[in-house]
């Protein structure tokens, strides 16, 4: 379930209702039930609608307590006790039940009254706010914390005791423990990039998690940490960034990795503790880095990666074999001759 403190759910809404928003067909004999909320298929309770597009999540859709899952005609075949919503496109039905359940908020015309820290706002002793930020309705801030200028902190967020804060910084559907520190300027919990195809062009899948940061976790500048879109993004305690990293929704990082500059990690990715990842390695979605990995710098990591294991390159493939591979080209790309820099032999 999404949590309260950051999101305002619509509802409830009937099955018939549902079906009818997005042009499906209920399965026969399904019950008229009523549904409160999305979920994810591990996570979800009754009364919940959840998705099942990938096989690889069979387990879960057998064992799942969800009220209602949206799936297609070939998975719906399945094992499972559940009702059912079979569609030609699972993902683009539950984006677009999200909207259902989350529609845009409404606007409120008009200059609003400079507020830095709202009244229902908690704010612990020995805590110095500096100047022009903003401090959201319900957020909690800890005791002996630095908040600096220009700080947005969005409503509902939960800031630990001992934190310090750059300049600049926005952060919203976050829960953040203590001693953790920011640089300048960076953005947590923003929404994810999610998109399905539709006939009306691309929709947004809605970003309906949190932001979790364990104790002792520290930022340079300009990092982005976006928001789960069903479930959480985690951030276990005292990982490391350098500056101008981005984290994509649904991420979870084991504690004490280390992740240096501009490392981008796709969503849904799952690193383990003590991780080592080298400047500018990429990250594909869904995968699995194993504890105490090491991922050398520029590394483009495709697949999964085994406890431990130390790749490099593009695809990242064994530490060793990268190394004889590039020393091997360079052999073959040596000079024949030491005027002939493009290798070429001269004429006579």
């Amino acid at each position: 379930m999404t949590d309260d403190r950051f999101y305002e759910r619509a509802g409830p809404f009937s099955l018939a209702d549902i079906a009818a928003r997005i042009g499906a067909e209920p399965e026969k004999g399904a019950p008229d039930i009523r549904l409160r909320d999305v979920a994810a298929l591990e996570s979800a309770e009754p009364g919940d609608i959840s998705l099942f597009s990938d096989s690889k999540y069979a387990n879960a859709f057998a064992v799942t307590k969800a009220s209602l899952v949206i799936t297609s005609d070939k998975l719906a075949k399945l094992p499972h006790g559940v009702s059912l919503l079979v569609v030609p496109n699972p993902r683009l039905a539950f984006a677009q039940v999200g909207h259902i359940f989350y529609p845009p908020a409404k606007l409120q015309p008009g200059v609003r009254r400079t507020e830095p820290v709202h009244p229902t706002a908690k704010v612990g002793e020995g805590t110095e706010i500096g100047p022009a930020g903003e401090i959201g309705a319900g957020a909690v801030i800890g005791k002996n914390c630095y908040i600096g200028n220009n700080v947005v902190i969005g409503r509902g967020v939960v800031l630990g005791d001992d934190c310090r804060i750059g300049a600049n910084c926005v952060i919203t559907h976050a829960v953040i423990g203590n001693k953790v520190v920011m640089g300048p300027n960076n953005s947590i919990g923003n929404q994810g990039f999610s998109f399905v195809p539709s006939l009306d062009g691309l929709l947004r899948v809605p970003q309906l998690g949190r932001v979790v940061i364990e104790d002792d976790v520290e930022f340079g500048s300009n990092c982005t940490v976006d928001r789960g879109a069903i479930g959480d993004t985690h951030i276990e305690r005292g990982v490391r960034f350098d500056s101008l990293i981005h984290v994509g929704h649904n991420v979870r990082i084991g504690h004490h990795s280390l992740l240096v500059a501009q490392v981008g990690i796709g969503g849904s990715t799952s690193v383990g503790p003590m991780v080592l990842i080298g400047g500018q390695v990429g990250i594909s979605d869904h995968l699995t880095i194993g504890a105490g990995a090491r991922l050398a710098a520029r590394s483009g990591v495709t697949r999964d990666i085994g406890a431990g294991e130390r790749v490099g390159g593009y695809p990242a493939r064994p530490l060793k074999r990268w190394h004889r591979e590039t020393a091997l080209l360079a052999k073959m790309a040596k000079p024949k001759k030491p005027n002939d820099q493009d290798g070429e032999q001269e004429q006579e």
